[in-house]
């Protein structure tokens, strides 16, 4: 039987500065998590958001969502486990 995985439903906002790092393939490489992208808007001129659902071990979420924050990426919940509609 294959292990359950948690999920989050998160906003992410880019500041300008953010725009050209590759930090879903962070997410993905180093911490081991599983974005399904939703709906993004990124401008290299302006940043931008992705709204998106990630997938993973409970403490690889904390983790994948502390290192965004520490790059200066705004993290906000739109729904947890599925409990609430998509926002967008």
């Amino acid at each position: 039987m294959p292990f359950e995985k948690d999920s989050i439903r998160v906003q992410l906002t880019y500041p300008l500065a953010q725009v050209e790092k590759p930090l879903l393939y962070l997410l993905v490489k180093e911490h081991r998590l599983v974005p399904n992208i939703r709906r993004a808007n990124i401008n290299a001129g302006s940043g931008g958001f992705i709204y998106l659902e990630l997938s993973g071990d409970r403490a690889d979420l904390e983790r994948g969502l502390a290192f965004l924050e520490r790059e200066g990426i705004g993290v906000n919940a739109i729904g947890l486990d599925g409990s609430e509609e998509w926002a967008v």
